[in-house]
């Protein structure tokens, strides 16, 4: 990790982190709809694999992100910005609803930290363009 500065690295391992658990969960989502559970309609179903393909895709988008802002790639830097974003318009939304419990505290937590890593001048420096 040499030439890469802490914030980089740390911006990196968050993003695996969200992105790794995003796709464990997406495909929890679709695991569980393929087994057709007894008393739950298809339209339910259905729901569960979008639900769990759209969560799979933002975890994959994710890890591309964090991968490639360890090669100093700009379009990865404005992906890994653009799911952060993402995700903390979703986190503003379901603590809206839902009220500030630690699960979405954690996860505004870990987001906006992760924003604050990808934006700060040590991480843009050394982002191309």
């Amino acid at each position: 990790m040499a030439g890469r500065p802490i914030t980089l690295i740390l911006a990196a391992a968050l993003l695996l982190l969200i992105g790794v658990s995003g796709v464990l969960a997406g495909a929890g989502f679709v695991g569980m709809a393929v087994q057709r559970p007894a008393g739950v309609s298809a339209d339910v179903l259905q729901a569960g694999i979008a639900i769990g393909g759209a969560m799979g895709a933002y975890g994959l988008a994710a890890v591309l992100g964090g991968m490639g802002i360890l090669a100093f790639r700009r379009s990865a830097w404005l992906l890994a910005v653009a799911v952060v974003l993402i995700g903390l318009v979703f986190l503003g939304v379901a603590v809206f609803l839902g009220g500030l419990e630690p699960v979405l505290t954690t996860g505004v937590v870990i987001w906006g930290a992760t924003l604050g890593l990808l934006v700060v001048p040590t991480t843009r420096r050394v982002i191309p363009g």
